[in-house]
C-alpha cells in the first residue's frame, strides 16, 4: 500500500491532554484533516484506551497530571513489545531538554503549541511516510517469511525423498565408513553401497557438477541403476554404461557426473575399479603408506554417447589387511594459506603411519584446520573400504532341511551366447533376472546367483577360453589370470556357451530347479576333478589354484553331473533351505 493511498484514508489518532481547550481545537483540525479521533485526559486513559485497540497514531501532551507524556510514551513501548505506534508530543515550551527526553523516549515528531492546521497536517505527514514504510517493510517480511517456509518444506521433502532414494542405510556396510562435508545445505556428492548375490561388494562415489540442491538432484539418476543392477548381479563395468546412458538423457548436456565404481570380490580377493573424473583411488597398506594409485580415467558419466563409452576396468588382487580410499577432488583441492593445495601427494603424506580407524579422523580434522571450519568451497566426500570380510555367501539353517511351499508350475528355459554376445553381456545377472519373475525362486537368488557363476565361468574361462587354473599361482597369480582373460575374450571369434533351466514340481517334495551347462569347448578330466573335490586341497592344489568351484556346486546343489568330455555339467537346485554341514 502507498502513501498516496494512506493519505486518501482516515487514521485513527488517540490524542491525550488535561487542557480541554486545546484538546476541543486538536479534535476540532484532526477531524477537519479527515481523521478520526478519540480523546481523554490522563496517561492511564490512554493506556487503558490502548489495550483495546492501538491507534494508527498517538498525540499526547508533556505536562500530563500524574504519569507524564514522556513517561507514557516509555509506557507504551514496553507494553507493545517493539511494536510500533507513531507519536506525536506537543507542549507549550521549546525546551531543547525536554525535546530531547521526548525523542529519547520514541517521539517521532515534536509539535509547539499552538499549532497551525496546516503545521499539523505536514507533521502528520511525516509519521505517515514513517508509517507507509513500516506497512512495506512488514509486507516484505511477511512475504519473506511466507517464502522460507516454502522453501524449508521444499528442502524438507526433496532431502526425504533423495534418502529414500539414495538409501542411506545400506551404507551400514560393516566394510564401509564414510564421511561427507557439503559446501551448501544440500551435497551434490553421493556415496552408495550394496552386495550383489555373490557377496561382492560395489561402492559407487558420485560428484555431481555445481553446488547445492542442483548438483544433489544431479546424482540421483545414479541410484536406481546401481542398487538394482548391483542386486541382480551385474558387473561394474555394465553399471557404469547404464547409468552413463541414464545420465545423458535426463540431465542438460552441461551437467554431467563424475564416479568412481569399486567392486570388491572378498573371496577371490581382488578389486576392480571403473573411475570416470573423480581422482583415482589409493590402496592404502596397513601402516598407512600408498601401495597403488588407481589413475587411469575415464570421461565423467553423461560427457560421451553409448557408442563412444569405454568400460574398462583395472582389477588388481590385494591384501585382505589393505584398505581402499576413494575421494573427491573437493578434498584433494583444499588449499593452505599460502594458497597451496593438498593434493594426492600430500593425502597420501597426510595417511603415512596411521592404521586404518584413524585416517577418516585425520582427513576431517585437515578439511576443518584448512576450511577454518567453515562449509568447503566444494563439496568433499571420503570411503575407506575394507578388503577383508567374514561373508556367509551360501545361506543354512542348522536343522537339516525344510521344505517351502509352492504353487509354481514346471517351466524350462534355454539361452544360448555367442562369441560376440559373450563379449558383452553378463550372462549371470541376465539369467538370474528372469528366473527371479517365477515364482519361488527369489528367496534362493544368493545361492544361485553362486551356482550360476560356477558353472559359467567355468564354462567361458576354461572351456572356451582355455586358461588354466596354475595362472592363478602366486602373489600377482590373478592379476595375470585376469589380464589374460581379458585378452583372450577380446580375440574370441567362435564358440557358445548354453544354458538349459527347467523347474519340476513334485507333490511330496519341495521343487527341484535342473541346470544345465554346455560350452562348445573340449572339456577336461572332470572325472580327476570331482574325486578330488571330495578331499581336503593339497598344498600342490592351493599353490595351483585348484579346488574352489566344483566343491561350492556340491556343497549347494544336490546332485553335481559332468557329461562327454567335460564340457557339459547337469545339477539339481533344490528351492528349499539345507544344511551345509557336510559336501553332498
Amino acid at each position: 500500500m502507498t502513501v498516496a493511498q494512506h493519505d486518501a484514508e482516515s487514521l485513527f489518532i488517540l490524542v491525550v491532554d488535561d487542557n480541554p481547550d486545546d484538546l476541543f481545537l486538536i479534535r476540532r483540525d484532526l477531524m477537519a484533516l479527515g481523521h478520526r479521533v478519540a480523546c481523554v485526559s490522563t496517561a492511564d486513559e490512554a493506556l487503558e484506551h490502548i489495550a483495546q485497540a492501538y491507534p494508527d497514531v498517538l498525540m499526547t501532551d508533556v505536562g500530563l497530571p500524574g504519569m507524564d507524556g514522556i513517561e507514557l510514551l516509555q509506557t507504551v513501548r514496553a507494553r507493545t513489545d517493539g511494536s510500533w505506534i507513531p507519536s506525536l508530543v506537543f507542549t507549550g515550551s521549546l525546551d531543547e531538554a525536554t525535546q530531547m527526553r521526548a525523542l529519547e523516549a520514541g517521539a517521532d515528531a515534536y509539535l509547539c503549541k499552538p499549532a497551525s492546521r496546516q503545521m499539523l497536517h505536514a507533521k502528520l505527514g511525516v509519521i505517515l511516510r514513517l508509517k507507509a514504510m513500516q506497512w512495506q517493510a512488514e509486507a516484505r517480511n511477511r512475504e519473506l517469511a511466507r517464502y522460507r517456509s516454502l522453501q524449508e518444506e521444499e528442502q524438507r521433502l526433496a532431502r526425504f525423498v533423495m534418502e529414500r532414494l539414495i538409501n542411506r542405510e545400506a551404507l551400514g556396510d560393516p566394510a564401509v565408513s564414510h564421511w561427507i562435508a557439503s559446501a551448501a545445505e544440500f551435497s551434490g556428492d553421493l556415496i552408495a553401497a550394496a552386495r550383489t548375490p555373490g557377496n561382492v561388494l560395489h561402492v559407487l562415489l558420485a560428484d555431481g557438477a555445481g553446488h547445492g540442491l542442483a548438483a544433489s538432484l544431479n546424482v540421483l539418476p545414479v541410484t536406481a541403476p546401481f542398487y538394482r543392477m548391483t542386486e541382480r548381479g551385474f558387473g561394474i563395468d555394465a553399471i557404469a554404461r547404464e547409468i552413463n546412458s541414464k545420465v545423458r538423457a535426463l540431465l542438460p548436456v552441461d551437467r554431467f557426473i563424475a564416479a568412481t565404481l569399486v567392486a570388491v570380490n572378498f573371496r577371490e580377493r581382488y578389486v576392480t575399479v571403473w573411475n570416470g573424473g573423480n581422482p583415482g583411488p589409493l590402496l592404502i597398506c596397513p601402516d598407512g603408506g600408498v601401495r597403488l594409485h588407481f589413475n587411469r580415467h575415464h570421461f565423467p558419466l553423461g560427457v560421451v554417447d553409448d557408442d563412444e563409452f569405454d568400460g574398462t576396468v583395472d582389477t588388481h588382487v590385494v591384501n585382505p589387511h589393505d584398505h581402499l580410499l576413494l575421494f573427491s577432488d573437493g578434498l584433494i583441492e583444499l588449499e593452505d594459506t599460502e594458497e597451496q593445495a593438498l593434493g594426492v601427494d600430500g593425502l597420501g603424506d597426510a595417511l603415512g603411519g596411521l592404521t586404518a580407524e584413524l585416517r577418516l579422523p585425520r582427513l576431517t580434522e585437515i578439511v576443518h584446520r584448512l576450511t577454518g571450519g567453515k562449509p568447503p568451497r566444494d563439496d568433499i566426500s571420503i570411503a575407506q573400504i575394507a578388503l577383508t570380510d567374514t561373508p556367509q555367501p551360501v545361506p543354512a539353517v542348522p536343522s537339516g532341511e525344510t521344505s517351502t511351499s509352492s504353487t509354481a508350475s514346471d517351466w524350462r528355459l534355454v539361452l544360448r551366447l555367442g562369441a560376440a554376445d559373450l563379449k558383452r553381456l553378463d550372462a549371470v545377472p541376465l539369467i538370474l533376472g528372469a528366473i527371479e519373475q517365477f515364482e519361488g525362486v527369489r528367496p534362493f537368488a544368493g545361492r544361485l546367483f553362486l551356482v550360476l557363476s560356477e558353472l559359467f565361468n567355468n564354462a567361458l574361462d576354461h572351456g572356451l577360453l582355455r586358461l588354466p587354473s596354475s595362472l592363478k599361482a602366486g602373489a600377482e597369480g590373478m592379476d595375470v589370470f585376469l589380464d589374460e582373460r581379458t585378452r583372450r575374450l577380446s580375440r574370441l571369434s567362435a564358440g557358445a556357451v548354453e544354458f538349459e533351466l527347467t523347474l519340476r514340481q513334485s507333490p511330496s517334495e519341495s521343487p527341484v530347479l535342473h541346470i544345465g551347462c554346455a560350452d562348445t569347448g573340449p572339456g577336461f578330466d572332470h572325472e580327476e576333478q570331482l574325486q578330488s573335490a571330495f578331499e581336503e586341497p593339497t598344498g600342490e592344489d592351493m599353490l595351483k589354484g585348484h579346488g574352489r568351484g566344483i566343491p561350492l556346486l556340491l556343497r549347494v546343489c544336490e546332485d553335481v553331473r559332468y557329461s562327454g568330455a567335460g564340457n557339459r555339467v547337469d545339477v539339481l537346485f533344490r528351492l528349499a533351505e539345507r544344511s551345509m554341514d557336510g559336501f553332498k
